[in-house]
């Protein structure tokens, strides 16, 4: 049996791989993910950091009601953040994470000390 996959979306990696008879489907946000080691520039979260806006090790949270999910990140250091345990250097790539698409994540986010969204303090920069 032969089988022929050819994707393309713009922003996207996605990858492939066979387990026996099984295919397995990997699709996630093209460059947002690494490890810690190799998270070198900085991510969109930087500059609110460097203001004092956001602090390292802060809790942003995206709050879904009508699913009954919230979502929980921590900011990084390098102004990236961390959602369920991987790096994303944009709030773009974890939103897409979490929602499995394309998501509003300058306004899905928000600082959970006063549930400021992460788009007003971007825009205040």
């Amino acid at each position: 049996m032969s089988l022929i996959i050819r994707v393309a979306i713009p922003g996207v990696t996605v990858e492939t791989r066979t387990v026996g008879d099984d295919l397995h489907i990997n699709i996630s946000p093209e460059g947002d993910t690494g490890n810690a080691g190799t998270q070198t520039a900085p991510g969109g979260l930087k500059p609110m950091i460097e203001s004092g806006d956001l602090r390292v090790g802060e809790v942003l949270y995206w709050s879904r009601p009508r699913l009954g999910v919230r979502h929980e990140a921590t900011v990084l250091p390098n102004g990236w953040m961390s959602f369920e345990g991987k790096p994303y250097r944009t709030p773009s790539g974890a939103a897409m994470a979490a929602a499995g698409s394309q998501a509003d994540e300058w306004t899905a986010w928000r600082r959970e000390r006063d549930g400021v969204i992460t788009g007003s303090l971007r825009q205040a920069q």
